[in-house]
């Protein structure tokens, strides 16, 4: 059943509009760390359909964190139905995350998490590939993954290229800031996070400061960075913090 709350809860149903049609994911929760997470549901749909209680638990579904709450209250996305929550489980309790990745984005490591236990793996097994990954997704991202059928599985390090003309195709950018906390750092991370970006907080390489990696996808290189550029350096200084550059896919 349709609602028209501007709050997102667990269990709800969340319709999106891709160049596919209407796509469906389920929020089942915020994870202390990582917020808002919700499980992907498979297929695309003209309209809406008229139940979903065989759609909402499939095996093929998966989990992923996307600013739910946000994309709800500034209407990206519509509440379509409410559905408990499976099991129970916010994320699952075994999840990976990117640990270490070269300038063009590959990942060269992996941290298999459970409970308070990380793992290092450079290849991932067929099991490990499987697993979830902590990563935060913007709208835009949603959208993008979404439309190309994107599973993790799919995932491993390599993003799959965009289906799309070169000359219409968006350029992924990172931005580096760093802070002398984590407690700074955090703070920061959430701010940008209800902002769109797509933020990765976590110990430098060095292990003396916080680095928090922004992330998001330009169109119009020249007019966009400049933007986002002057932005996150104001936002790094205002906390005593140092945004340490960019990097941008090559066209």
């Amino acid at each position: 059943m349709t609602t028209r709350r501007k709050r997102v809860r667990p269990g709800d149903v969340l319709e999106v509009r891709t160049p596919r049609g209407l796509a469906y994911v389920h929020y089942t929760g915020r994870h202390r760390e990582y917020g808002d997470a919700i499980r992907v549901l498979p297929g695309f749909f003209a309209s809406r359909p008229a139940d979903f209680m065989a759609l909402v638990d499939p095996p093929e579904a998966y989990f992923t964190f996307y600013p739910a709450g946000a994309a709800v209250s500034q209407g990206l996305v519509e509440i379509a139905a409410e559905h408990p929550v499976p099991r129970g489980e916010v994320f699952p309790s075994v999840y990976r995350r990117e640990c270490a990745s070269n300038r063009e984005g590959r990942v060269l490591a992996w941290l298999i998490c459970e409970g308070r236990r990380e793992t290092l793996v450079r290849e991932l097994s067929e099991v490990q590939r499987r697993l979830p990954i902590a990563s935060i997704w913007n709208h835009e991202a949603l959208v993008y993954y979404l439309t190309q059928e994107w599973r993790p599985e799919q995932d491993i390090g390599v993003p799959p290229e965009p289906r799309v003309p070169a000359a219409d195709k968006p350029r992924h950018v990172r931005h580096y800031l760093y802070f002398a906390t984590a407690k700074v750092g955090k703070v920061v991370a959430a701010q940008l996070f209800t902002q769109g970006y797509v933020v990765t907080s976590r110990k430098s390489a060095d292990g003396n400061n916080w680095l928090v990696l922004v992330e998001h996808h330009v169109r119009d290189a020249a007019r966009e960075l400049d933007s986002a550029r002057e932005a996150l350096e104001r936002l790094a200084q205002d906390h005593s913090g140092e945004y340490d550059g960019l990097e941008i896919e090559v066209s």
